[in-house]
């Protein structure tokens, strides 16, 4: 399809503020406002992980045709950090609910297959064995062994096939298993976890370049000892990870640099959530709480789960292509512009190219995702891609605030700036240098940190640094008069 190219008449990719003034009326919103309301979790924190549990759902059997022509997997990878007692597992429960049911349905109806495969091919076993016992008698009786060989030939082909298991959410598991199942059980999974200590701890992450390969939709061979190679195409991996601020510090103090480097990080929504804790009150007199929106999403989402049943029926059935309208389509490619523009060395991403070479992408895979919440047939709207874009624009900022950090010289200058403040509110304007030097915040007592973070705090006017005779001296307030 060819999308005419209207200039949208504002910008997509604005400086920090969302498009939507007011949270949309769509199935998706309303059903993350009643669980945020419900169970007292914040809003973005719902938001993203819903978005991410609808992708796992949808991530099989659909795929979306980019504006440019190109088609992409929907599987999102999705970082939320929330502190302690964010109630992560709870919201966890609620969203996964309707995929751990089907997933119980299958495991019994799973169980009832493999017992009847163990005992076809326990009878299949005895006639193989049967036929090479009687082609050995052949042989050593000097008979001919053609007919036998052809025997045993056609039997083969008669070997009963081992079922395959209906799984989509994996917590706690490493590269083999995984990999196994994508490859001869179903093509579509994710790694969701309340606990993302768990996952950065697992022996997934030493596989993060197969990991990232899986969920760009590339294909990937798995090499195995003392046997065949996996060859994993046209397969989905989606992850979900809320983890604690400290886990997440620990896990890039370790290896950090290294999935930075092979693009994990590029591909992740992030959503840093302010905490409730200490707000959540109970109001004995507060109405009912009302579970209309959730439930007609969680039934959506039971249905789109069910659709997953075919990658196991009938494996070889090709994915539904979801597409922009004409509108959507044009502003996508404006977006994806904006972006491209803002990649330049005075733009906003010279140090992230990273992550904004990959925003537009996962943006079309959000739209596709909420698109199918509530519809198959039609095609992905404005008013949807709007939605999707205000994820990403929102998460690009949480990006950047947890993998792109001030540069330390800043956050040294804000320490002292603090450490500074206390003398301000006692009054005390003039301080000696080599004074401050010795008795400043520990990681500031280096020479080279501490005279960059006053010069910063100079350029900003919060200092003067001058001498008085042979002694360098501090001016705490250099916007008053002497």
């Amino acid at each position: 399809m060819a999308y005419p190219f209207n200039q949208h008449p504002r910008l997509l990719l604005p400086p920090g503020q969302l498009h939507l003034n007011e949270p949309a009326d769509t199935l998706f919103v309303r059903a993350a406002m009643e669980l945020s309301n419900n169970l007292q979790v914040p809003l973005d924190m719902v938001l993203y992980a819903l978005a991410s549990v609808i992708s796992t759902t949808a991530q099989g059997p659909y795929r979306v045709r980019l504006p440019n022509g190109q088609i992409k997997p929907l599987s999102l990878a999705v970082l939320i950090i929330v502190a302690s007692g964010g109630r992560k597992s709870t919201l966890l429960k609620h969203l996964l609910a309707a995929i751990l049911k089907i997933e119980r349905e299958e495991r019994q109806a799973y169980h009832k297959r493999l017992e009847s495969y163990e005992a076809e091919l326990a009878q299949w076993e005895a006639e193989r064995d049967g036929l090479l016992r009687a082609m050995k008698h052949q042989r050593s009786k000097g008979l001919p062994t053609e007919e036998a060989k052809q025997a045993l030939n056609e039997h083969e082909t008669l070997k009963p096939t081992r079922p395959r298991r209906f799984r989509l959410v994996f917590e706690d598991t490493s590269p083999s298993p995984l990999f196994t199942h994508l490859a001869k059980g179903m093509p579509s999974a994710s790694l969701i976890t309340a606990e993302g200590q768990t996952l950065f701890d697992s022996a997934m992450l030493k596989s993060v370049g197969k990991i990232c390969g899986l969920n760009s939709g590339d294909h990937v061979t798995v090499d195995r000892a003392n046997q065949p190679p996996l060859e994993l195409d046209e397969v989905s991996l989606g992850i979900l990870a809320m983890t604690q601020p400290g886990a997440l510090q620990k896990h890039l103090e370790t290896m950090g640099e290294e999935a930075r480097e092979i693009g994990l990080y590029a591909r992740m929504l992030v959503c840093k959530p302010a905490s409730l804790n200490g707000q959540r009150f109970l109001d004995p007199e507060a109405p009912t709480p009302t579970w209309d929106a959730w439930r007609e999403c969680e039934a959506r989402l039971e249905a789109l789960t069910r659709e997953n049943l075919q990658l196991l029926r009938a494996p070889e059935t090709e994915p539904t292509i979801v597409t922009f309208d004409d509108e959507a389509g044009s502003m996508w490619v404006q977006y994806h512009n904006e972006i491209e523009a803002e990649m330049r060395p005075e733009g906003r991403f010279p140090h992230s190219q990273d992550h904004a070479s990959k925003i537009s992408e996962i943006t079309a895979r959000i739209a596709a995702s909420l698109h199918l919440l509530i519809a198959q047939d039609d095609l992905i709207t404005k008013a949807t891609l709007l939605q999707a874009i205000d994820l990403s624009n929102w998460s690009s900022m949480q990006f950047h605030e947890v993998f792109e950090p001030l540069p330390q010289v800043c956050r040294d200058a804000q320490l002292l700036n603090v450490w500074f403040q206390d003398h301000r509110n006692r009054n005390i304007r003039f301080l000696p240098r080599t004074w401050v030097r010795q008795r400043c915040p520990n990681s500031l007592r280096k020479r080279d940190r501490l005279l960059g973070a006053l010069d910063e705090l100079q350029a900003h006017g919060q200092v003067m640094q001058f001498m008085d005779g042979k002694t360098g001296m501090l001016d705490l307030m250099p916007w008053m008069p002497f």
